[in-house]
């Protein structure tokens, strides 16, 4: 048509496209915004937790040397930086754009992984400012006074901390479970895992000591009484699996927490008393006979809660009074609980006596300087031991005393028991008891019992070899092997040798009963007394399998017991316990086996 444009398809540009696509570019921009921000979020807080945990493990080793140096006013300054530091770090893991970014295949392995490692610092630094003030007062006021009087109040105190933090191991060790997964990167598992076995190591000693200090107050006579305490002086001169014979003994009152000796004597007060063996079972009065209720038998088995039924039933038949708990300790233990830098200690004819030489006077010279005056003698030792005990005390709670004491223990030479079930059961998780526990994997244990009057096990030396299986899968063999030298001098006082020996000649031969326990599943192939297979009583104890074989000793020899095993690898011996003997065993590892 005239005077109008051509409207045909064809003629004219193309039409605009829509602006729908811009509110899309628009909501892709604000999450791109979105996911940068949460990167950098994570990215900072990751920094953040990085640059706290990393002031955390530096402070750590300072902490570590004020505790040890007893600075409690600069480790609880030190311990304040490291608990805000910690808690800087689990605050920065915790916020939100952290928490969703562990959720993010590999990365969050990672990112978990580190505020595992944060949480368990938080939990475990927390409580140490002020756990580290409860110590500094307690200790300050004097864990264990002049008077020797032990700050009950102190323990007590002491206790909800040990508790505390038994519960926070656990929490620690449950949040650094995510370090152990296989994505996460070595450079991170290679901080955590350390963390990880320093807590598996400490956690059953913290166990035992959150169940052991709540018995604490009452075994000191705190909680319902004053207690009786019965010292048992023992004497592996003349050896039993538990420390030896008892020759002499004192008495101790625990009121309130202080500690006072109140009598002491000698075995001569013990001989007409007789012990009830069947207090401790038909077991027991089946392996050693009503021989066992005398005085000089009563530590004839091989646990020590065993020995104290049966020593508080002969002081009891003996018309002295019934301890609460027995302590039984021998010379070595003595010394071991005084330490080596401690002052000489007068002891009479002998003078001062310096403490790494305490178990020679007593086991030796004490025989040869009074002779035939047994009750001399006898009396010198009571009074000794019993002065050697109260040194111990006056020495309290020290660093030395405490280490001395877990020496003891850990060789035999100490061992305590209590009437009390839960006490006893407190004393049994502190492995203070003696006891032959459970059966298990991997260990044995040896003991020897003299078979003559006389004290020439002062002068037995044992040695172990072990060869374990080469492997700790399927079956295989293995050996225990205990040689016994008798280095005993040419001359020695009658009441030391051999009196049972029927010859002149024979007057130095010791004679041995040698005992082994050993898990009832290893298998038992051979037992041969220098290199000659003989038979051995094959019984049980507490569990246990019990194999004993007699040997004799004859001066300036040796002889070797030798047993072979077979079972399962991993269950075959490759550590022993024992003998608890004047000179502590040697044990060494033979070669392998098959």
């Amino acid at each position: 048509m005239p005077g109008f444009p051509d409207q045909s398809p064809d003629a004219g540009p193309a039409p605009r496209a829509p602006r729908r696509t811009r509110p899309l570019r628009l909501v892709l921009a604000l999450l791109g915004l979105l996911l940068l921000a949460w990167a950098v979020a994570v990215a900072v807080a990751g920094v953040q937790a990085g640059l706290a945990l990393q002031r955390v493990a530096d402070e750590v080793p300072v902490l570590e040397t004020r505790v040890r140096a007893e600075d409690w006013t600069g480790a609880a300054s030190t311990a304040t930086a490291i608990a805000d530091d910690a808690r800087s770090a689990d605050r920065a893991t915790s916020t939100l754009p952290y928490r969703l970014a562990t959720a993010v295949p590999w990365v969050g392995d990672q990112l978990g992984a580190a505020a595992g490692g944060a949480r368990a610092a938080a939990l475990l630094t927390d409580p140490l400012p002020r756990a580290l003030g409860v110590v500094d007062d307690v200790l300050g006021e004097g864990l264990v006074s002049a008077d020797r009087t032990v700050n009950v109040d102190g323990v007590r105190r002491l206790t909800p901390i040990v508790t505390d933090y038994r519960a926070r191991i656990e929490q620690a060790r449950s949040a650094l479970h995510g370090a152990e997964t296989p994505a996460v990167l070595p450079v991170l598992r290679e901080r955590l895992d350390p963390v990880t076995a320093q807590l598996d190591a400490v956690s059953a000693p913290l166990d035992t000591a959150a169940r052991v200090l709540p018995q604490v107050p009452a075994l000191l006579g705190a909680d319902d009484g004053a207690r009786t305490y019965l010292v048992a002086f023992t004497n592996p001169a003349e050896v039993r699996p538990v420390q030896g014979i008892v020759g002499a003994y004192a008495y101790l009152s625990v009121d309130g927490g202080r500690i006072s000796l109140t009598a002491t004597g000698t075995d001569n007060d013990l001989y007409a008393a007789r012990a009830d063996v069947s207090a401790v079972g038909e077991e027991f009065a089946a392996l050693y006979g009503q021989d066992a209720a005398r005085v000089q038998n009563v530590t004839m088995g091989g646990s020590a809660d065993e020995a104290g039924v049966l020593t508080s039933s002969l002081v009891t038949a003996a018309g002295l009074p019934t301890p609460d708990a027995v302590v039984f300790v021998d010379p070595v233990g003595l010394a071991q609980l005084l330490g080596e830098e401690h002052p000489p200690l007068d002891l009479g004819p002998f003078g001062a006596v310096a403490t790494p030489d305490l178990a020679h006077v007593l086991m030796y010279e004490a025989y040869v300087t009074y002779g035939e005056d047994q009750d001399a003698r006898k009396a010198f030792l009571a009074a000794t031991s019993a002065a050697a005990f109260e040194a111990v005390l006056s020495d309290g709670l020290s660093t030395a005393a405490l280490d001395g004491a877990r020496e003891a223990v850990g060789s035999g030479h100490l061992a305590v028991w209590s009437s009390r079930p839960q006490e006893q059961e407190a004393l049994v998780a502190a492995g203070v008891a003696g006891t032959l526990g459970e059966p298990r994997d991997a260990v044995a244990r040896v003991g020897l019992t003299s078979t003559v009057p006389s004290k020439l096990d002062y002068w037995v030396r044992p040695s172990l070899e072990v060869s374990a299986p080469c492997s700790g899968t399927g079956t295989a063999q293995g050996s225990l092997s205990l040689t016994l030298a008798n280095s005993v001098p040419p001359s020695v006082p009658a009441y030391v040798s051999n009196a049972a020996a029927p010859r002149v000649a024979d007057r130095r031969t010791a004679a041995e009963t040698v005992s082994l326990w050993v898990a009832p599943w290893v298998g038992l192939d051979q037992v041969t007394v220098d290199g000659t297979a003989v038979g051995a009583a094959v019984d049980t104890e507490r569990g246990w399998r019990l194999v004993r074989v007699s040997v004799r000793i004859p001066p300036g020899t040796s002889v070797t017991v030798r047993w072979r095993f077979s079972g399962a690898a991993d269950a075959l011996p490759r550590t022993v316990v024992g003998p608890t003997t004047a000179t502590a065993p040697t044990v060494t590892t033979g070669d392998c086996t098959p």
